[in-house]
C-alpha cells in the first residue's frame, strides 16, 4: 500500500486536534467545577438535572408560600391571644360585678369594659400586609361592621341583647395555601370562628350596658354563661391556630430537607471530581506534549540524515 509524504503529518494534525479538544474540556471543567456545560455532554444526566431543577422551583415556591401563611397564622395567634386575655378579664369583672356596694362602681367597670370593647373591635378589624386578617376571603374590606350612636360608642341600638352592636359581614372561608403537591392549609380563621368573635365583642356589651345602668345584681348566670361560652370559643380557635402552626412548621422543614437532597442530587450529576480531572488533565497535556516532541524528531529527519 502506498504512503504518500502527507499521510504522517496530517495523522499527527488530527491526533493533536484531539488532545487539544480533550485539554480544553477537562481545563473547562477544573476552573468551572462542572462535568456537564450542555445536554450533548450527557444527555440521560442532563433531564435527571432538568427535572430535579423543576422540582426545586415548585418547592421554592412551597416554601414562599408556607412563610406567608406562617406570618397570617402568627399575626392570628397573637390576636386571639389578646382576646384570650380580654376575656379572662371581662369574666373576672362579671363575678365580681355583684359583690359591689355601690353604683359608682358599677360604672367604673363599665369604663373598663368600654376599652376593652374598643380594644377588641381593633383586634378583629386588624390587617396584615395590607389584608383584614379575619375577613376570609374577603380580605379588602373590613369584617366587622359596627353599630355606633351619636357619640362613637359601640352600641346595641335597640337595647335587646347580643347580636347588633357588631355583625361579621366577611366570608365564610379563609384563602388556602399549598406547602407541597397534595398538601394545602388555611391559616385564616374561618366564619365561623369569626362570627363567634362578633358574639364575643356583643355579649361585652350586654355586660357594660348592665354595669351602667347602676343597679346592683343585674349581673345574672345567663349573661356569665354566655361568657363562660365566648372563652371556650376562643380558647378552642387559639388551639386550632396553634395545630395549623405546627403544620406549617412540619411543612417548611420537610421542604428544606428535600431542597437540600435535590441540591446534592444535582451537583452529582452535574459536578466533576476535580482530583481525576486535574490527573486526566496533566495525563493529556503530558500526552499532547510527548506528541510534539516525537513530532519535532520525525519531520525534522531526512535522507541526509542516512547518508
Amino acid at each position: 500500500m502506498r504512503v504518500t509524504n502527507n499521510t504522517y503529518p496530517d495523522t499527527l494534525l488530527n491526533n493533536l486536534q484531539h488532545i487539544t479538544k480533550q485539554m480544553n474540556k477537562l481545563q473547562a471543567q477544573a476552573a468551572s467545577g462542572q462535568r456537564i456545560t450542555k445536554i450533548s455532554d450527557d444527555s440521560a444526566a442532563s433531564n435527571r438535572i432538568l427535572n430535579m431543577q423543576e422540582e426545586k422551583e415548585k418547592i421554592a415556591q412551597f416554601s414562599k408560600n408556607a412563610s406567608r401563611a406562617q406570618n397570617i397564622n402568627n399575626t392570628t395567634i397573637s390576636q386571639l391571644q389578646s382576646f384570650v386575655k380580654i376575656s379572662d378579664r371581662v369574666n373576672e369583672i362579671a363575678v365580681l360585678a355583684n359583690d359591689l356596694q355601690g353604683e359608682s362602681g358599677l360604672k367604673a367597670y363599665a369604663e373598663e369594659l368600654d376599652e376593652m370593647i374598643e380594644q377588641a373591635v381593633r383586634g378583629v378589624n386588624a390587617k396584615f400586609n395590607g389584608e383584614y386578617i379575619f375577613g376570609g376571603t374577603a380580605s379588602g374590606s373590613e369584617p366587622f361592621a359596627l353599630n355606633l350612636d351619636a357619640s362613637g360608642k359601640i352600641q346595641d341600638p335597640d337595647g335587646a341583647g347580643a347580636g347588633a352592636a357588631v355583625t361579621y359581614t366577611g366570608a365564610s372561608e379563609g384563602p388556602e395555601f399549598h406547602l407541597s403537591e397534595s398538601g394545602k392549609v388555611a391559616p385564616f380563621a374561618d366564619g365561623s370562628t369569626n362570627q363567634q368573635f362578633a358574639d364575643f365583642i356583643n355579649r361585652m356589651v350586654t355586660l357594660r350596658d348592665v354595669m351602667e345602668s347602676g343597679s346592683l345584681n343585674t349581673v345574672n348566670e345567663t349573661i356569665r354563661a354566655d361568657l363562660e361560652t365566648s372563652e371556650d370559643d376562643l380558647i378552642f380557635a387559639l388551639s386550632r391556630q396553634g395545630s395549623v402552626q405546627l403544620r406549617i412548621e412540619f411543612d417548611i422543614n420537610l421542604n428544606q430537607q428535600r431542597y437540600t437532597d435535590l441540591e446534592e442530587s444535582i451537583s452529582f450529576e452535574a459536578d466533576v471530581d476535580l482530583s481525576q480531572t486535574i490527573v486526566r488533565l496533566t495525563q493529556v497535556q503530558n500526552a499532547y506534549q510527548a506528541s510534539l516532541q516525537s513530532a519535532g524528531r520525525v519531520l525534522n529527519s531526512s535522507l541526509l540524515n542516512y547518508i
